[in-house]
């Protein structure tokens, strides 16, 4: 399969995400932060990598604590918010939304999402 058709795969997958009222911003990245089958932007990019490091640290944190990882990570910031979940063991998938997005609508859709990503990989 061409790198197009598996990106053009991605795209359709991450369409019902992307179409949330509030989402400003998809990525979806492998567990150490590199894009996958996204035209790559800084900001993208940027939100891959970080979003890898917030879900590691959440996953270590909450193995020791309860023996089980996150469902997510929310990080609330004066421009909105960052949402991160973990899409199997191979991939993530992060969100920012604007700061007023409804996020039970965007986490349902996110969950519901990851989901089709980990049966693929």
């Amino acid at each position: 399969m061409t790198r197009g058709k598996i990106s053009g795969i991605y795209s359709s997958i991450l369409l019902g995400l992307k179409n949330v009222d509030g989402v400003k911003l998809i990525a979806l990245g492998n567990r150490d932060g590199f894009l996958i089958g996204e035209e790559e932007t800084d900001e993208m990019e940027m939100l891959a990598l970080m979003s890898a490091t917030l879900l590691r640290s959440a996953e270590i944190i909450t193995n020791r604590l309860e023996k089980t990882g996150p469902k997510h990570v929310i990080v609330d910031f004066k421009g909105g918010k960052l949402v991160a979940a973990s899409a199997g063991q191979k991939a993530l998938i992060s969100v920012v939304a604007a700061q007023d997005a409804d996020l039970d609508n965007i986490i349902t859709e996110l969950t519901s999402t990851a989901e089709k990503i980990k049966e693929i990989l």
